[in-house]
Protein backbone atom coordinates (compact mmCIF):
# COMPACT_ATOMS: atom_id res chain seq x y z
CA UNK A 1 0.00 0.00 0.00
CA UNK A 2 1.16 3.30 -1.19
CA UNK A 3 2.36 5.81 1.74
CA UNK A 4 0.92 8.66 -0.47
CA UNK A 5 -2.33 6.98 -0.32
CA UNK A 6 -2.37 7.24 3.30
CA UNK A 7 -1.11 10.31 3.19
CA UNK A 8 -3.90 11.87 1.04
CA UNK A 9 -6.36 10.21 3.31
CA UNK A 10 -4.63 11.69 6.87
CA UNK A 11 -4.75 15.22 4.54
CA UNK A 12 -8.26 15.34 3.78
CA UNK A 13 -10.09 13.92 7.23
CA UNK A 14 -7.65 16.74 8.77
CA UNK A 15 -8.72 19.38 6.74
CA UNK A 16 -12.04 17.77 6.21
CA UNK A 17 -11.56 18.96 2.38
CA UNK A 18 -10.44 17.98 -0.73
CA UNK A 19 -9.18 21.30 -1.70
CA UNK A 20 -7.44 22.41 1.60
CA UNK A 21 -5.55 18.49 1.43
CA UNK A 22 -4.16 19.59 -2.13
CA UNK A 23 -3.09 22.44 -1.09
CA UNK A 24 -1.23 20.68 2.36
CA UNK A 25 0.35 18.20 -0.07
CA UNK A 26 1.07 20.41 -3.07
CA UNK A 27 -1.08 18.81 -5.76
CA UNK A 28 -4.23 19.08 -7.49
CA UNK A 29 -7.65 17.94 -6.11
CA UNK A 30 -7.86 15.74 -8.97
CA UNK A 31 -4.59 14.31 -8.40
CA UNK A 32 -5.92 13.67 -4.44
CA UNK A 33 -9.28 12.36 -5.59
CA UNK A 34 -7.40 9.75 -7.84
CA UNK A 35 -5.19 8.72 -4.72
CA UNK A 36 -8.54 8.12 -2.22
CA UNK A 37 -9.65 6.37 -5.14
CA UNK A 38 -7.39 3.92 -5.85
CA UNK A 39 -7.20 3.25 -1.72
CA UNK A 40 -10.96 2.30 -1.88
CA UNK A 41 -10.56 0.38 -4.62
CA UNK A 42 -7.97 -1.71 -2.64
CA UNK A 43 -9.15 -1.59 0.83
CA UNK A 44 -12.59 -2.64 -1.02
CA UNK A 45 -15.01 -0.28 0.95
CA UNK A 46 -15.50 3.36 0.93
CA UNK A 47 -13.79 6.07 3.24
CA UNK A 48 -15.38 8.99 2.96
CA UNK A 49 -19.15 10.61 2.38
CA UNK A 50 -20.07 13.55 0.90
CA UNK A 51 -22.76 15.60 2.80
CA UNK A 52 -23.28 19.01 1.18
CA UNK A 53 -20.08 20.90 0.63
CA UNK A 54 -18.67 18.48 3.53
CA UNK A 55 -16.48 15.63 3.14
CA UNK A 56 -16.87 12.77 6.12
CA UNK A 57 -14.95 9.63 7.01
CA UNK A 58 -17.38 6.79 6.94
CA UNK A 59 -17.00 4.59 9.97
CA UNK A 60 -14.67 2.39 8.06
CA UNK A 61 -12.76 5.12 6.73
CA UNK A 62 -12.51 6.77 10.08
CA UNK A 63 -10.92 3.30 11.69
CA UNK A 64 -8.88 2.74 9.41
CA UNK A 65 -6.97 6.14 9.87
CA UNK A 66 -7.03 5.70 13.23
CA UNK A 67 -5.03 2.44 12.84
CA UNK A 68 -2.72 4.07 10.22
CA UNK A 69 -1.67 6.48 12.42
CA UNK A 70 1.68 4.57 13.72
CA UNK A 71 2.49 4.23 10.28
CA UNK A 72 1.97 7.58 9.13
CA UNK A 73 3.88 8.70 12.27
CA UNK A 74 6.91 6.57 11.45
CA UNK A 75 7.29 7.82 7.93
CA UNK A 76 7.30 11.37 9.20
CA UNK A 77 9.82 10.47 11.61
CA UNK A 78 12.08 9.05 8.91
CA UNK A 79 11.73 12.51 6.77
CA UNK A 80 12.45 14.13 9.91
CA UNK A 81 15.61 12.04 10.63
CA UNK A 82 16.61 12.42 7.10
CA UNK A 83 16.07 16.39 7.08
CA UNK A 84 18.61 16.37 10.42
CA UNK A 85 21.12 14.49 8.29
CA UNK A 86 21.12 16.65 5.21
CA UNK A 87 21.33 20.08 7.47
CA UNK A 88 23.98 17.86 10.01
CA UNK A 89 21.77 18.76 13.46
CA UNK A 90 23.08 17.07 16.09
CA UNK A 91 25.53 15.42 13.49
CA UNK A 92 28.88 14.48 15.63
CA UNK A 93 32.58 13.52 14.37
CA UNK A 94 34.68 11.37 16.32
CA UNK A 95 38.06 12.11 15.87
CA UNK A 96 40.86 9.54 17.67
CA UNK A 97 44.68 11.33 17.58
CA UNK A 98 47.87 10.80 18.57
CA UNK A 99 48.66 13.01 21.87
CA UNK A 100 51.30 15.46 20.16
CA UNK A 101 48.91 16.25 16.85
CA UNK A 102 45.93 16.57 19.38
CA UNK A 103 47.76 19.41 21.65
CA UNK A 104 49.40 20.90 18.60
CA UNK A 105 47.59 20.98 15.39
CA UNK A 106 43.78 19.67 16.04
CA UNK A 107 42.78 22.39 18.44
CA UNK A 108 43.28 25.48 15.64
CA UNK A 109 41.77 22.70 12.85
CA UNK A 110 38.66 21.90 15.28
CA UNK A 111 38.35 25.93 15.72
CA UNK A 112 38.24 26.39 11.99
CA UNK A 113 35.83 23.85 11.50
CA UNK A 114 33.69 24.70 13.75
CA UNK A 115 32.75 28.29 11.75
CA UNK A 116 31.86 26.64 8.96
CA UNK A 117 29.72 23.91 10.71
CA UNK A 118 28.32 25.68 13.49
CA UNK A 119 25.65 22.65 13.82
CA UNK A 120 28.48 19.97 14.29
CA UNK A 121 29.90 18.40 17.77
CA UNK A 122 33.25 16.83 17.79
CA UNK A 123 34.45 14.01 19.85
CA UNK A 124 38.14 13.95 20.81
CA UNK A 125 40.24 11.31 21.89
CA UNK A 126 43.98 10.86 22.58
CA UNK A 127 45.34 7.10 22.65
CA UNK A 128 48.95 6.30 22.04
CA UNK A 129 50.10 6.18 18.34
CA UNK A 130 49.32 2.09 18.21
CA UNK A 131 45.97 2.40 19.71
CA UNK A 132 44.47 4.82 17.26
CA UNK A 133 44.56 2.41 14.78
CA UNK A 134 43.43 -0.46 16.99
CA UNK A 135 40.22 2.55 17.90
CA UNK A 136 39.53 3.04 14.30
CA UNK A 137 39.60 -0.60 13.48
CA UNK A 138 37.11 -0.96 16.17
CA UNK A 139 34.79 1.19 14.29
CA UNK A 140 34.26 3.85 16.92
CA UNK A 141 35.81 6.84 15.38
CA UNK A 142 35.45 8.21 12.13
CA UNK A 143 38.86 9.43 11.89
CA UNK A 144 41.88 8.84 13.09
CA UNK A 145 45.12 10.93 12.67
CA UNK A 146 48.61 9.93 13.14
CA UNK A 147 52.30 10.10 12.19
CA UNK A 148 52.36 7.29 9.40
CA UNK A 149 53.13 4.84 8.38
CA UNK A 150 51.12 2.98 11.15
CA UNK A 151 49.00 -0.78 9.97
CA UNK A 152 46.42 -1.84 11.47
CA UNK A 153 43.23 -4.57 10.85
CA UNK A 154 40.01 -3.31 8.92
CA UNK A 155 41.86 0.29 8.27
CA UNK A 156 42.92 2.53 5.53
CA UNK A 157 45.88 5.08 5.82
CA UNK A 158 45.96 8.64 3.82
CA UNK A 159 49.46 10.86 3.59
CA UNK A 160 47.96 14.11 3.95
CA UNK A 161 51.10 16.06 4.85
CA UNK A 162 55.28 15.78 4.90
CA UNK A 163 56.82 17.67 7.86
CA UNK A 164 60.24 18.64 8.53
CA UNK A 165 61.80 17.84 11.98
CA UNK A 166 63.47 20.90 13.51
CA UNK A 167 66.02 21.66 16.03
CA UNK A 168 64.34 23.28 19.43
CA UNK A 169 66.98 25.16 21.73
CA UNK A 170 66.36 27.78 24.13
CA UNK A 171 65.85 31.56 24.08
CA UNK A 172 69.41 32.56 24.41
CA UNK A 173 71.17 29.41 23.44
CA UNK A 174 74.23 29.96 21.59
CA UNK A 175 72.66 28.28 18.24
CA UNK A 176 69.47 30.39 18.69
CA UNK A 177 71.32 32.79 16.44
CA UNK A 178 72.07 29.85 13.60
CA UNK A 179 70.02 29.63 10.35
CA UNK A 180 71.10 26.08 10.30
CA UNK A 181 71.98 23.68 12.51
CA UNK A 182 73.91 20.28 11.69
CA UNK A 183 74.61 17.06 13.78
CA UNK A 184 78.07 17.89 14.38
CA UNK A 185 76.65 21.50 16.17
CA UNK A 186 75.09 19.52 19.14
CA UNK A 187 77.85 17.19 19.34
CA UNK A 188 78.78 18.84 23.02
CA UNK A 189 75.16 19.52 24.18
CA UNK A 190 72.83 17.83 26.91
CA UNK A 191 70.05 15.93 24.19
CA UNK A 192 66.26 15.74 25.04
CA UNK A 193 65.10 12.81 23.84
CA UNK A 194 61.80 11.18 22.82
CA UNK A 195 61.49 7.43 24.10
CA UNK A 196 63.27 4.56 22.03
CA UNK A 197 59.98 3.10 20.72
CA UNK A 198 58.44 6.53 19.12
CA UNK A 199 58.85 7.04 15.69
CA UNK A 200 60.34 10.28 15.70
CA UNK A 201 63.65 8.98 18.28
CA UNK A 202 63.65 6.19 15.22
CA UNK A 203 64.15 8.33 12.48
CA UNK A 204 67.17 10.52 14.34
CA UNK A 205 68.47 8.08 15.97
CA UNK A 206 68.91 6.78 12.47
CA UNK A 207 70.35 9.91 10.81
CA UNK A 208 72.93 10.14 13.70
CA UNK A 209 74.14 6.75 13.60
CA UNK A 210 75.08 7.21 9.70
CA UNK A 211 76.97 10.20 10.79
CA UNK A 212 79.08 7.99 13.54
CA UNK A 213 77.46 10.45 16.27
CA UNK A 214 75.51 9.26 19.26
CA UNK A 215 73.90 12.32 21.50
CA UNK A 216 74.40 12.92 24.99
CA UNK A 217 70.65 12.43 26.56
CA UNK A 218 70.03 14.12 29.54
CA UNK A 219 66.56 13.18 29.27
CA UNK A 220 64.16 10.99 28.01
CA UNK A 221 60.29 11.23 27.42
CA UNK A 222 57.35 9.48 25.31
CA UNK A 223 55.81 12.95 24.43
CA UNK A 224 57.36 15.64 22.16
CA UNK A 225 55.37 18.35 23.61
CA UNK A 226 56.87 17.05 27.01
CA UNK A 227 60.16 17.52 24.95
CA UNK A 228 59.45 21.11 23.82
CA UNK A 229 58.50 22.01 27.31
CA UNK A 230 62.01 20.38 29.03
CA UNK A 231 64.00 22.77 26.19
CA UNK A 232 62.27 25.40 27.24
CA UNK A 233 63.60 25.48 30.78
CA UNK A 234 67.04 24.78 29.68
CA UNK A 235 67.49 21.24 30.35
CA UNK A 236 68.54 20.66 26.58
CA UNK A 237 68.08 20.71 22.53
CA UNK A 238 65.87 18.18 21.27
CA UNK A 239 64.25 17.21 17.63
CA UNK A 240 60.61 17.97 17.12
CA UNK A 241 58.19 18.31 15.06
CA UNK A 242 57.74 21.90 14.33
CA UNK A 243 54.38 22.92 14.58
CA UNK A 244 54.60 21.17 18.65
CA UNK A 245 57.31 23.50 19.11
CA UNK A 246 55.66 26.57 17.99
CA UNK A 247 52.95 26.35 20.35
CA UNK A 248 55.59 26.41 23.28
CA UNK A 249 57.30 29.42 24.78
CA UNK A 250 60.34 30.05 25.69
CA UNK A 251 62.09 27.83 22.81
CA UNK A 252 63.47 29.22 19.70
CA UNK A 253 63.11 26.99 16.09
CA UNK A 254 66.17 26.00 13.87
CA UNK A 255 65.91 24.24 10.78
CA UNK A 256 68.09 21.14 11.07
CA UNK A 257 70.25 19.46 8.24
CA UNK A 258 70.23 16.97 6.74
CA UNK A 259 66.38 16.92 6.93
CA UNK A 260 64.18 14.58 8.75
CA UNK A 261 61.13 14.28 7.97
CA UNK A 262 57.66 12.58 9.58
CA UNK A 263 54.29 11.98 7.48
CA UNK A 264 50.79 13.04 9.00
CA UNK A 265 48.25 10.63 7.81
CA UNK A 266 44.73 9.87 8.84
CA UNK A 267 42.93 6.35 8.88
CA UNK A 268 39.91 5.40 8.48
CA UNK A 269 37.33 2.62 8.92
CA UNK A 270 37.14 0.33 5.90
CA UNK A 271 33.52 -1.17 7.06
CA UNK A 272 31.81 2.21 5.92
CA UNK A 273 32.59 4.68 3.23
CA UNK A 274 33.51 8.35 4.59
CA UNK A 275 31.04 11.21 5.29
CA UNK A 276 31.03 14.43 4.06
CA UNK A 277 31.63 15.72 7.55
CA UNK A 278 35.27 13.72 7.78
CA UNK A 279 36.38 14.60 4.40
CA UNK A 280 35.53 18.60 5.19
CA UNK A 281 37.46 17.89 8.39
CA UNK A 282 40.26 16.54 6.35
CA UNK A 283 40.37 19.52 3.89
CA UNK A 284 40.72 21.73 6.87
CA UNK A 285 43.26 20.33 8.38
CA UNK A 286 45.27 20.40 5.88
CA UNK A 287 44.75 24.04 5.59
CA UNK A 288 45.93 24.82 9.30
CA UNK A 289 49.02 22.27 8.86
CA UNK A 290 50.36 24.91 6.20
CA UNK A 291 48.64 27.66 7.94
CA UNK A 292 50.77 26.58 11.09
CA UNK A 293 54.53 25.96 9.63
CA UNK A 294 54.27 27.17 5.78
CA UNK A 295 57.74 26.90 5.33
CA UNK A 296 58.03 22.78 6.57
CA UNK A 297 55.56 21.16 5.20
CA UNK A 298 54.67 19.91 1.67
CA UNK A 299 50.72 18.76 1.34
CA UNK A 300 50.70 15.01 0.06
Amino acid sequence: MRVRYLQALRAVIETGSVTEAAKRLSLTQPQVSRLLGALERELGFALFLRQGRRIVPTLEGAQFYEETKRILSGFDEIGRLASDIRTRQDAWLRIVAQPYLAHSLLPRAISEFGKQHANVRVSMEIRSRADVGLWISGQQFDLGIVALPLEAPAIRSEAFARVKLALAVPKGHRLASRAVVRPVDIANENFVALRPYTLLRHHSDEQLSRLGMSPSVRVETSSGLSACQLVAEGIGVSLVDPIVARTIPGIVVKRWEPALYLTYGFLFPTAYALSSLTLKFGETLRKTVIAMAPNDVTIV
